[in-house]
C-alpha cells in the first residue's frame, strides 16, 4: 500500500489524531532540546500547547469542528508570526538593539504584568543569540497546519457523501 491509498484511508478523526500526536512530539521534543528557552521559544511553546488542546478538545465535539480549526490556525499562525520575529531578530543585524531586558530579569525586579507580555511577544535580548530552534518551529507549525488543511479537506468530502 502506498503513502498515497493510506492517506486516502484516513477519515476526519485519523486526521485530528495525527495532528494531536505531532503537536505532542513537538512539544516534547522542544522541551527535550532546549531547557532554558528565550522569551520567544516560550510563547513559540505556548502558541503550540494552546493549538494542541484545542485539537484534543475538538476531538470531543466532533459536529463542528470548522470554529476548533480556526482556532487552532490562528493559535499556529501566530506561532508562525513569533518565529519568524526571532529569525528576524537573530539574522537582521541591530534587530535584537530594540530588545529589552529578558523575562528572568522583568520577573525578578517584579516588572508590571503589561511588561513581561510585551517582552513575550517582541523579544528580549536573550532572543538573538542564533538558534535552529525557530526555523524548527516555523516548520512545525508549518506542517500541523497543512495537516489542519487535509482534516478539513477529508471533513468535507465526509460531510458531502
Amino acid at each position: 500500500m502506498s503513502l498515497g491509498e493510506l492517506l486516502q484511508r484516513f477519515n476526519s478523526r485519523d486526521w485530528s489524531l495525527a495532528i494531536l500526536f505531532f503537536g505532542s512530539a513537538f512539544l516534547a521534543t522542544a522541551l527535550l532540546i532546549q531547557v532554558s528557552a528565550c522569551s520567544l521559544c516560550m510563547t513559540q511553546r505556548f502558541f503550540m500547547a494552546c493549538g494542541v488542546l484545542v485539537v484534543s478538545v475538538s476531538l470531543l465535539h466532533e459536529r463542528a469542528p470548522l470554529p476548533y480549526a480556526v482556532l487552532a490556525a490562528l493559535f499556529w499562525l501566530a506561532g508562525c508570526a513569533v518565529a519568524l520575529r526571532q529569525l528576524w531578530i537573530q539574522y537582521v543585524p541591530g534587530a535584537a538593539s530594540s530588545c529589552g531586558p529578558g523575562i528572568d530579569f522583568l520577573i525578578a525586579y517584579e516588572y508590571p504584568l503589561s511588561s513581561i507580555i510585551k517582552t513575550m511577544l517582541t523579544g528580549s535580548g536573550d532572543c538573538a543569540e542564533p538558534s535552529v530552534i525557530p526555523l524548527l518551529a516555523l516548520g512545525g507549525f508549518a506542517f500541523l497546519l497543512g495537516l489542519l488543511f487535509f482534516h478539513l479537506k477529508k471533513r468535507k468530502l465526509e460531510i458531502s457523501q
